[in-house]
């Protein structure tokens, strides 16, 4: 069915029109509404979420639903006090004044969401969240690969919210490029680097600005001073990179490990798989989730198997021998020392295959790191040194950054989210979101009376015959 754009705009710009939207309370209504959404329908979700992906229920509830529900309450708690005035000082010129910088919706008709696929709920309500916290109406396209959501969306959507505060637009690349064509006060992508440039060029068309959460290799940095624990450090690293099958932005994309540390973080990075998914982890009992299409899972298995071709004893667990590309199934593996030139590491992995480079020196790692195109998203490092963390962090440029954890950022509320360079543009989450989502729009005022024209002194004319007038003075003297 041909997107009627008129029909979705229509609602959206008489909502903006009649300023209602700038109120708190619209605000929290419909922050109320969304929240109730989710809590009534939270079930279904998952279902939904399961049926595409095949998370797991807990993962499902603590990487989808309560990041969600944890952002609703916070801007619940806070946005009173965000909506305030800001006063600002100003010069003694114009004293007596009142300056001050307001927060207040950005242009209509409404702000645009490009949601992804491999977080199909939350990437798709965060931004929402703080759309309707700056007092901007909201429209969300989700990803068509993930269809059960998508049409979950597109059916409750209506019943909670009006269709002057949200609608979900559904579809593929026509109905994105027929968005894409209407200027919007704000568009947010989550997705590819290379889809990204073709959003961010249509943006510039229509003057949209936007928000683009991208992606990137971010490495992994095993130091030689890493915490004793193998076990613990491979826990988390794993955790980390297997998430959702590894198909999240902030995953370890690769690792460079100090040879002195290269054994045992073999050793026990395959024992952390078995450990988290069983020696089995295609078995149905496996908490691993899918792949999102057959095409990406066999894009992933061609990575393998070029490393395989090249040298098999580099694929030290996993292997293409236990993929199932029509199951969108592909088997946590871990790779020792591929090429430079090999594609796995050229392209973001985005899935469960986990390249280890040695290294002997620190700036040989460092020197790895930056040679790899692109600035990555996160970047992490495993090691008992602050001064050692600090040197990497200043010498390799990220989005964020941890020490000895992986992809927590997520379930800091005060953090801001978003990358740099190739990794993305723009920030959100918590207090981030309500000043993405907002124009900051100044005011002043100034008592007009003749008390406070100091002899004319800020009119052009007055300030030269007063200059005039003391040059006289000093030339008598």
């Amino acid at each position: 069915m041909t997107l009627n754009i008129e029909e979705v705009i229509a609602p959206l710009a008489a909502t903006h029109k009649s300023g209602k939207n700038q109120t708190l309370k619209w605000r929290l209504d419909q922050l109320n509404s969304l929240l109730l959404m989710i809590n009534e329908r939270q079930e279904e979700f998952i279902e939904a979420i399961q049926k595409d992906l095949h998370k797991e229920r807990t993962e499902c509830n603590y990487a989808e639903i309560m990041l969600v529900k944890h952002e609703i309450k916070k801007f619940k708690k806070e946005l009173k006090g965000w909506m305030e005035p800001t006063l600002v000082s100003y010069p003694g010129a114009i004293a007596p004044s009142s300056c001050e910088v307001r927060s207040v919706p950005l242009s209509g008709p409404a702000c645009l969401v490009i949601a992804p696929f491999n977080y199909p709920f939350c990437l798709s309500l965060l931004a929402a969240v703080g759309a309707f916290g700056g007092g901007n109406p909201c429209v969300l396209k989700p990803s068509e690969l993930c269809p059960s959501v998508s049409g979950l969306f597109a059916k409750l959507v209506p019943r909670y919210f009006e269709k002057g505060a949200f609608q979900v637009v559904e579809g593929g690349i026509e109905e994105t490029t027929v968005l894409m064509e209407q200027h919007w006060g704000m568009v947010h992508f989550t997705g590819s680097v290379r889809v990204g440039k073709i959003i961010q060029s249509l943006a510039a068309k229509t003057l949209s600005p936007t928000v683009l959460e991208l992606g990137g290799k971010s490495p992994t940095i095993i130091a030689e001073d890493c915490p004793d624990d193998m076990a613990v450090v491979c826990n988390r690293l794993m955790a980390g990179k297997l998430m959702n099958c590894g198909q999240t932005c902030v995953a370890p994309d690769f690792v460079l490990c100090h040879r002195s540390k290269l054994q045992s973080f073999c050793k026990e990075a395959a024992s952390s798989i078995e450990r988290l998914f069983g020696k089995d982890a295609k078995a149905s009992s496996s908490e691993l989730p899918r792949i999102v299409h057959e095409t990406h899972a066999q894009r992933l298995i061609d990575l393998i198997v070029e490393i395989e071709k090249e040298d098999a004893a580099k694929v030290i667990f996993g292997g293409s021998k236990n993929c199932d590309a029509t199951q969108k199934y592909v088997a946590p593996t871990l790779v020792l020392d591929p090429s430079r030139d090999s594609k796995l590491l050229k392209e973001e992995i985005f899935g469960p295959i986990l390249p280890i480079i040695p290294y002997d020196i620190e700036d040989e790692a460092i020197d790895r790191i930056l040679e790899v195109d692109g600035t990555p998203l996160a970047l992490y490092v495993f090691t008992k040194s602050k001064e050692r963390y600090e040197k990497f962090m200043s010498r390799i440029p990220s989005g964020s950054s941890m020490r000895n954890e992986a992809i927590l950022q997520f379930i800091v509320a005060d953090f801001p989210f978003g990358g740099i360079g190739t990794s993305g543009i723009g920030s959100y989450l918590g207090k981030a979101s309500f000043d993405t989502f907002t124009h900051k729009r100044t005011s002043l005022y100034h008592p007009c009376h003749s008390l406070f024209e100091y002899g004319g002194l800020r009119y052009v004319s007055c300030f030269n015959q007063w200059v005039l007038g003391c040059s006289l003075h000093s030339s008598l003297l």
